[in-house]
């Protein structure tokens, strides 16, 4: 969803007076909250009750876009639920033995993949030339967080958000092989509370690992009340009123070095060695960042420990202007 929203912003300025909807599931309808581009975001999900809401709004769009770069049967599923006038994709190469270019539903497409970036934000922008507009090819994520935050966020977290001097750092990725070492996560916490002592260190988790995470810091730094972690919320986009004042992140490939480039953040980046999907996923930012490669190209297994603290050391040199933005990738 926060890789969408170039998209959506392009398709809106294409398109100004057209009412923009997007179909979210439950845990990403938050990142569109605020978005002015965006004029409602219909919940659906994978059961009786999302195809009702698909047959509910039957007939009732002009325009419906599907965003799969790979060719999906339920897409063209709900493509038929929804019945719209006319329906447009992104450029499909192919799949299941079907050519993209032989799929009649989808009557505007691309006729060739993006030439200027391999980015799926850029892929996604390449339609917008297919239906008439001229996007900015130097795009950036949107987000929109409250200036309050959530209620739900607890009160240890809250005190966060008077602060403008603390780091967020992340262990895990989306899948449990995607993650730092608890050596590696413990000793760049430790080096952040060494470089810079006045700092909080904000923990990031999710509602799988937060109880984990909260037992390493009372085994770790029990007397050190400027390491917190971070208590999460339903709602994804509630972490971003922490990373818009953050002063860096360091974490493995994983939808938080995402959010953090909406706020043109500094980060330390963690990357499995698929120089491919690399190109397609990789953080668009005009800040300085460091990116690091496992020698695994299905988990962090084989990432350098000394080349993740030498980052993590130049990330916090930052703080004293001796750096410039640009994009580090050692190999």
């Amino acid at each position: 969803m926060v890789i969408t929203t170039p998209f959506i912003a392009e398709l809106k300025k294409t398109f100004p007076g057209a009412n923009v909807d997007v179909l979210c599931s439950p845990a990403n309808q938050s990142v569109l909250r605020n978005n002015p581009n965006v004029t409602n975001t219909p919940i659906w999900a994978p059961s009786f009750s999302g195809l009702r809401l698909l047959w509910q709004l039957r007939n009732h769009y002009e325009l419906v876009i599907d965003l799969n770069h790979s060719v999906i049967w339920r897409d063209m599923l709900m493509i038929r639920l929804l019945n719209p006038v006319w329906a447009a994709s992104t450029y499909k190469a192919g799949r299941y033995e079907v050519p993209g270019s032989e799929l009649s539903i989808y009557r505007l497409r691309p006729r060739s993949e993006c030439t200027w970036t391999e980015a799926i934000a850029g892929k996604y922008l390449n339609l917008i030339e297919t239906l008439g507009g001229s996007p900015n090819q130097k795009f950036r994520y949107e987000i929109y967080p409250e200036d309050d935050l959530s209620e739900q966020v607890s009160a240890d977290t809250a005190l966060l958000s008077l602060k403008t001097d603390f780091w967020v750092v992340n262990q895990y990725g989306g899948r449990d092989s995607m993650r730092l070492t608890d050596e590696d996560f413990r000793a760049v916490t430790a080096l952040i509370r060494r470089q810079d002592p006045q700092a909080f260190v904000l923990w990031a988790s999710s509602p799988s690992t937060y109880q984990a995470l909260v037992r390493k810091r009372e085994d770790w730094f029990s007397g050190d009340d400027h390491v917190v972690v971070y208590r999460p919320t339903q709602q994804a986009i509630d972490i971003c009123n922490y990373l818009r004042k953050a002063k860096g992140l360091i974490s493995p490939d994983t939808s938080l070095i995402h959010l953090a480039c909406a706020f043109e953040k500094p980060m330390v980046a963690v990357f499995a060695n698929e120089r491919d999907l690399y190109k397609q996923w990789k953080p668009p930012s005009t800040n300085w960042q460091a990116h690091l490669f496992s020698k695994d190209s299905k988990s962090l297994s084989g990432y350098s420990r000394s080349e993740l603290l030498q980052a993590a050391q130049a990330l916090l040199d930052l703080g004293s202007n001796t750096l410039t933005a640009q994009r580090v990738d050692p190999v």
